[in-house]
């Protein structure tokens, strides 16, 4: 396939990347069983674990997010090349923050067929994606951005040097950035677990965590929308 044309792709799956993945999740929440010799409640564990980690990834990189990234919007766009902080570990270190959500995710449910079929459609959807950002990143910074290609990988850093910025991390755009992403996993998570038990009775356990996460995030979106109109 020509470079030009894998491009496009990518370019079409960026602008569609929050509605493409549904169809998928949306299967394994209604069909995911666990077919799998290893002992299930390990793989639920640590898929939790896992996801835990990919979150955490994302929460971190939020918090120096610039303005005018791609990392929000429809389209590819920066308006500075980033290359600190996790920047400078991995080139994308969001992408591979979702790959860890997603791959726990599917390790919750235990199924072997979906964790190797998820995580394949996974790198598929995300190469074409990636081409498309270092075929726009190259445009515009055009040397730098070619250093810097050369000097850090894709996904798995050769080491955990971190190369910080010069103005600080912010707690507070790290929540106001995430909050949907973890609630929208919480309520997947909790959901799956009930499916998996054939939507038993929730747990006291359960229930509460549920009801936690949901003020907490109603409470973070009253302060969002405040902080915006004070702006």
């Amino acid at each position: 396939m020509e470079k030009e044309r894998k491009i496009e792709i990518g370019e079409f799956l960026f602008k569609n990347r929050g509605i493409l993945p549904l169809p998928f999740i949306i299967i394994l929440l209604a069909f995911g069983s666990y077919p799998i010799s290893i002992k299930y409640s390990y793989l639920k564990y640590f898929g939790v674990i896992i996801a835990i980690i990919g979150e955490l990834i994302r929460f971190f990189v939020a918090g120096f997010a610039k303005e005018k990234t791609s990392g929000r919007g429809m389209r590819i766009e920066a308006n500075s090349l980033v290359n600190f902080g996790l920047y400078s570990l991995v080139r994308n270190p969001l992408y591979l923050g979702n790959f860890l959500i997603f791959l726990g995710f599917l390790m919750f449910s235990g199924n072997l067929i979906f964790i190797l079929l998820g995580t394949i459609i996974f790198w598929v959807y995300y190469y074409y994606i990636v081409l498309a950002e270092e075929n726009f990143l190259l445009k515009k910074f055009g040397k730098a951005y070619e250093e810097y290609k050369n000097k850090v990988p894709r996904f798995f850093p050769k080491s955990l040097k971190l190369s910080w910025p010069e103005y600080k991390y912010s707690l507070k755009k790290s929540i106001f950035r995430e909050k949907d992403t973890i609630f929208i996993w919480i309520v997947s998570f909790i959901f799956l677990n009930q499916r998996l038990c054939g939507f038993c009775t929730p747990t006291k356990e359960i229930i509460i965590f549920f009801l936690v996460s949901f003020f907490l995030w109603l409470i973070v979106n009253v302060l969002k929308r405040k902080e915006v109109e004070r702006q």
